[in-house]
């Protein structure tokens, strides 16, 4: 097991359970999702992860909507508290030397170090990874940055935008008659994220073995690159490009395949022809709906049906739309049909199966009260998910680590405070 090396017994608060990452000590110097969607694997799953921000302002996350009650409040930002429960939360302005000196003191205690920073400023500010390893050489380092700590764009800024863009995946996005899509969500992020979380993992797995740690270089251009490998492949292996999908006007079948996305009377489905690993008949779709005019003999074969498209769709989706879509999603996937349905953010909060897997969890925090937020990413029964902790609010365990843990008197805490180091 993967794990075996890491799983301990002490990293649940008030518990006996086992978590694989009990043992460890996570400094998250990162600023936005990327970082943090890392960390949060390490601590949902027993990692003591302690977020570092700059003081005052905060991670940028902070100021990333949605809010609660639409309220922009740095307590409020509902990205944030999904990002950070279960870390402890200090302030630190690591452009200080009293504030790289704080740090110096946590790293010198710490497992990993994530972080985000320009490559080459920790360096100029005399905490690059050579200067770490001498100061702690078990220690495992990762830098997600947007191009890499090397190459020709190492200096470049980057945003979801641009990874997208130059990762091949914008240029198979939409119809091929129009201009390059982009998904609504910030994927490439979320992508880069898990791509560090599971490369610090091997890391620390490898630090099991030799007893040192070693410097992860993360590009977020590359990790959403990386989820594009069989257009790279098929170029490399056959000079093919692949291309955006041919035009598809707006609820249409387009004849031959009755598939695409189409409304129903409630919302959107997703029929198609895939019937387990066969292509459904006509005739067996028209028994699906109940409607069995639709296995008329003008559309007897794909053929007819696409020089008939239009008189197809004009029978076909008015059908459909008198469906409601849980109604033929049910009946189709009891059926054996590979079907889907379009669900809205209101239906993935009341979806059945999410809540049957215990995939929500509530949280009790401190300013905005008892919100649900996705809880248990994956299932690890030998060391579960557990919630120990809100999202901590801005500086929230200063007193806790600066004095509890590095010796600092309240008094130094005061001076540091009036100081802008935390």
């Amino acid at each position: 097991m993967f794990f075996s090396g890491l799983i301990s017994t002490s990293g649940m608060v008030g518990s006996s359970m086992a978590t694989p990452f009990g043992n460890y000590r996570i400094i998250d110097l990162s600023q936005g999702a990327p970082g943090a969607f890392c960390t949060k694997y390490f601590a949902d799953y027993g990692a003591d992860v302690v977020k570092v921000e700059p003081p005052r302002v905060g991670d940028e996350t902070r100021r990333t909507g949605p809010f609660f009650h639409d309220d922009p409040h740095p307590e409020k930002s509902l990205l944030f508290l999904y990002l950070n429960c279960n870390k402890r939360g200090v302030t630190l302005e690591v452009g200080s030397p009293s504030g790289q000196e704080l740090l110096r003191e946590l790293l010198g205690k710490a497992d990993v170090l994530v972080e985000s920073a320009q490559p080459g400023y920790l360096q100029s500010i005399g905490l690059g990874y050579e200067e770490l390893e001498r100061l702690n050489p078990r220690l495992v380092v990762t830098s997600i940055t947007p191009f890499g700590q090397s190459g020709p764009h190492r200096g470049y800024q980057g945003n979801d935008l641009v990874y997208y863009a130059m990762s091949g995946l914008m240029y198979t996005s939409g119809a091929y008659d129009r201009e390059p899509l982009k998904h609504g969500h910030p994927q490439s992020l979320y992508m880069g994220g898990i791509t560090a979380a599971y490369a610090t993992a091997a890391a620390l797995y490898a630090r099991e073995a030799d007893g040192r740690g070693q410097h992860v270089d993360l590009s977020l251009a590359e990790a959403t690159a990386a989820h594009h490998y069989t257009a790279i492949s098929r170029y490399s292996y056959a000079g093919l490009i692949e291309r955006r999908a041919p035009k598809v006007e707006g609820g249409s079948f387009k004849g031959a395949g009755f598939e695409g996305i189409v409304p129903a009377a409630d919302g959107y489905i997703g029929p198609s022809t895939q019937q387990g690993r066969q292509r459904g008949t006509l005739a067996e779709f028209a028994a699906l709906t109940g409607h069995p005019e639709i296995d008329a003999p003008q559309f007897a074969t794909p053929q007819q049906r696409q020089e008939r498209a239009a008189e197809f769709d004009a029978l076909v989706l008015p059908l459909l739309r008198q469906m409601k879509k849980y109604d033929f999603f049910d009946a189709a996937m009891a059926d054996g049909w590979v079907a889907g349905v379009v669900q809205t953010q209101e239906d993935l909060a009341r979806c059945p199966t999410l809540h049957e897997r215990g995939y929500f969890a509530e949280v009790d925090h401190p300013v905005m009260g008892k919100l649900m937020f996705p809880g248990e990413l994956f299932r690890l029964p030998g060391a579960p998910w557990s919630l120990r902790r809100p999202a901590p609010l801005l500086g929230q365990h200063n007193g806790e680590i600066f004095c509890g843990e590095l010796g600092y008197t309240r008094d130094d805490l005061v001076l540091l405070r009036q100081q802008g180091t935390i």
